[in-house]
């Protein structure tokens, strides 16, 4: 027991109670900087890659759990994947729907946080990912599960999954890492895979709302020979729908919240 004499002192309980909480928010912090700062430590030493080498960088990024889980969503902790992972499936369901029959393709499914969420409510669920190690960590979450199939691809196509074999094509927090022109290159190979009517959504942090110039901001601040290869990028509305547009998808429709925007639509009946 912490401050067995002072505990004796009558009215001192409370006192020492609150001294206790601050000592504990004190350790839990001062672990937090200390492991913020064995990654800053680790990406230092890590080779300068281009943004675009997208297998290497994220190869690299997630050679340990921790480290994947701290570059997907700047926290350790599973309660955080619980939580996101279901909002996810909240959006996907009140924009392009979930259908028992449907096969669902992630692109960029890192550690299987939204598949978890999505297997038990779909006939199959594919997540597509760049780094080998990020999908070690995606079937060790997803092993008790016999619709999942997981596939390392190279991080411009979805070459491994054939042509209109899938009913929904969905990205989410993954365009933020990827140029322009490739954020378009899996729009289109998200047409390629989709059966006629299938459906598509994607989403990136809106650089037109509050909350994503706030992330904007901050960015900017890191000089320009230090910013890491998988920095954010923003995107709008008007973008990605522009993408959903050129690719020839239709119904095409799009909502912001919080610091994303969200675009989904259709494949067309006739689109090859």
């Amino acid at each position: 027991m912490k401050h067995p004499i002072l505990r004796r002192i009558p009215g001192a309980r409370q006192w020492i109670e609150k001294m206790e909480r601050l000592e504990g928010e004190r350790d839990r912090v001062t672990q937090k900087l200390e492991k913020l700062q064995a990654r800053l430590d680790s990406l230092a030493r890590a080779p300068v890659l281009g943004r675009s080498e997208y297998k290497a960088v994220w190869t690299e990024l997630s050679k340990s759990a921790d480290s994947a889980k701290w570059h997907i969503g700047g926290v350790d902790e599973e309660a955080w994947f619980e939580t996101t992972g279901i909002a996810t499936r909240e959006a996907l369901a009140s924009s392009v729907g979930i259908r028992a029959e449907d096969t669902i393709l992630e692109i960029g499914c890192g550690v299987g946080r939204v598949g978890k969420q999505l297997a038990p409510l779909c006939h199959k669920w594919i997540g597509c990912d760049v780094s080998p190690h990020m999908l070690e960590l995606a079937a060790q979450r997803l092993k008790s599960f016999s619709n999942v199939e997981l596939y390392e691809v190279g991080g411009f196509h979805l070459h491994p999954v054939p042509e209109t074999s899938v009913d929904v094509v969905y990205s989410t927090v993954v365009f933020m890492h990827l140029e322009e022109w490739d954020r378009y290159n899996y729009i289109l190979e998200a047409k390629r895979v989709l059966r006629p009517g299938g459906r598509l959504y994607v989403d990136n942090v809106s650089l037109c709302s509050d909350l994503g110039w706030e992330v904007f901001e901050l960015h900017r601040q890191i000089p320009a020979d230090q910013r890491p290869p998988h920095i954010t990028k923003h995107s709008t509305e008007s973008e990605l729908r522009t993408y959903l547009e050129r690719a020839g998808f239709s119904g095409i429709e799009s909502r912001e919240s919080g610091q994303f925007v969200h675009v989904w639509g259709t494949k067309g009946d006739s689109s090859a």
